[in-house]
């Protein structure tokens, strides 16, 4: 047991991330916070929890502001992003789906206390009840 793990240590230490991928990464966290911002400060309703989202989604763009942020570097930054958690983006969405069916029956988040997430399952939640549109995974309704 110990020489399997001493090799697979040893072959994880020999794997190196791509160059640029941590500074990719915190790009596209700084794009994502500012985008939430943009989309959630047209809620009517700002709680605590919601005015601390806004904040960092303000400080975000202010931080990009001071990266020339180009269209060049968006599509480098996607193509380092593209391999990196394969899959994440179905689970996000699946976990996402199951949120936006529980604020669909007109319940809101708590101003207090609701994360990001539920916040962006209660806009989706309403959109998706005054456009009905379909759930993502067919024959999950």
């Amino acid at each position: 047991m110990r020489r399997f793990l001493d090799t697979r240590l040893a072959r994880m230490a020999r794997t190196e991330a791509p160059r640029g991928l941590m500074e990719a990464r915190r790009r596209a966290l700084l794009r994502g916070r500012a985008a939430l911002s943009a989309l959630l400060s047209k809620q009517l309703e700002i709680g605590q929890a919601l005015a601390g989202v806004l904040q960092l989604g303000d400080t975000a763009a202010a931080t990009l502001a001071g990266i020339p942020d180009t269209y060049e570097l968006r599509d480098s930054d996607e193509a380092l992003l593209a391999y990196d958690h394969a899959g994440a983006e179905d689970t996000f969405g699946t976990r996402l789906w199951q949120v936006v069916r529980q604020y669909r029956d007109g319940c809101d988040p708590d101003p207090a206390n609701a994360s990001p997430a539920e916040w962006v399952a209660a806009y989706a939640a309403k959109a998706s009840v005054s456009s009905t549109l379909p759930s993502p995974q067919a024959g999950e309704r």
